[in-house]
């Protein structure tokens, strides 16, 4: 049995880092595999539905819409995506009351990452085990984002979080090009660092496209895995 030193969250460690983030952040980069596109034409981001046997994969989700214009999915901790997802949900129909619309992308994430970093020095709280994607548009087109759990995040043409994410980033970068071609990318590479087999029970897949966010139904991915051959 090894012993170490907890830091609060608020207390640098003397290495200059806050432990708790990091531990945060290993747990999001532990969790399922989730990979994100951008192109002209929209963004795609998939996600790995990793549950026990038992459980019914086609009846549990991995993306969520957030509203007609915003989509995510994460890696980590699910209870911890929870909460967040009830935040998220909230604050876009908090929005659209006052202003009439839902907001566009880029504070939508400025907003969220607020809350990531409210975690981080609360009293009573631990930071998030997470790792967000983030797809949207603004009036200059559509955007991915990547978010950490301290509250940093980036914007990016191609990401991916979760195991084997270096990987599957390499995978992905090669291979970029329109939305089409990138849906199957995004889910070729789940099926190829996946470590196991995989159909289309076990990816969920939602894309941008002329503003509008969906995700794509079961009957239509299953055609996708069949057209490709991505069944493994």
């Amino acid at each position: 049995m090894s012993f170490q030193i907890d830091y609060s969250l608020t207390v640098f460690s003397s290495k200059g880092t806050l432990e708790q983030c990091d531990n945060a952040l290993m747990a999001g980069l532990n969790g399922s595999l989730s990979v994100g596109m951008a192109s002209g034409d929209g963004c795609v981001i998939a996600s790995l539905k990793k549950f026990p046997l038992l459980v019914e994969k086609q009846n549990l989700r991995k993306v969520f819409k957030v509203c007609e214009n915003i989509g995510v999915t994460f890696s980590g901790l699910q209870m911890d995506f929870r909460i967040l997802l009830k935040k998220m949900l909230k604050m876009v129909e908090d929005y659209k009351e006052i202003y009439g619309k839902y907001p566009y992308v880029d504070v939508f994430v400025q907003n969220l990452s607020r809350i990531f970093q409210e975690y981080t020095q609360k009293a009573g709280y631990r930071p998030l085990g997470l790792l967000v994607l983030i797809v949207g548009n603004t009036s200059e087109g559509s955007f991915l984002y990547q978010m950490e759990p301290s509250g940093s995040f980036r914007c990016t043409e191609f990401c991916a979080i979760g195991k084997d994410y270096s990987e599957a980033l390499k995978f992905l970068e090669r291979r970029r090009e329109k939305l089409e071609d990138n849906i199957v990318t995004a889910i070729h590479s789940i099926r190829e660092y996946s470590g196991s087999e995989i159909n289309c029970d076990d990816v969920d897949v939602g894309i941008l496209q002329n503003g509008k966010f969906t995700v794509i139904e079961r009957d239509e991915l299953n055609d996708i895995f069949s057209m490709h051959n991505l069944e493994k």
